[in-house]
């Protein structure tokens, strides 16, 4: 098994050992909210240049955003670029990686079930 399939058994393990109660109040934070929010907004790389558009947004168990997947533009590839959050600044109605577009497009596609 790979590392990417191992990451989200992982990560599945621990949604379904959230209690419900918590879940329920996660989803209803102002951070989940905005969350949501973040659902398909363009993702612009260094000089403006687009990567792509948030696909998801991988949650902490508190319920906050810890991670965006990033589908790139142009044709299907493989799967998304995950990029974390913090690293992201707000610009307009989108967000900003300090990445260029040869950097974004050699990360590794994330597997997405």
């Amino acid at each position: 098994m790979n590392i990417t399939k191992t990451a989200a058994a992982i990560l599945g393990g621990l949604i379904l050992t959230t209690s419900a109660p918590v879940a329920a109040f996660a989803q209803g934070t102002p951070a989940a909210a905005s969350a949501a929010a973040l659902d398909g907004k363009p993702v612009r790389g260094q000089g403006g240049v687009l990567l792509g558009h948030v696909e998801r947004v991988i949650r902490r168990a508190d319920g906050t955003p810890a991670q965006v997947l990033v589908r790139p533009k142009g044709p299907p590839t493989a799967g998304p670029r995950s990029l974390a959050i913090g690293a992201l600044k707000v610009e307009g109605d989108g967000r900003v990686a300090p990445l260029s577009l040869a950097e974004f497009n050699a990360m590794p596609a994330v597997a997405v079930n």
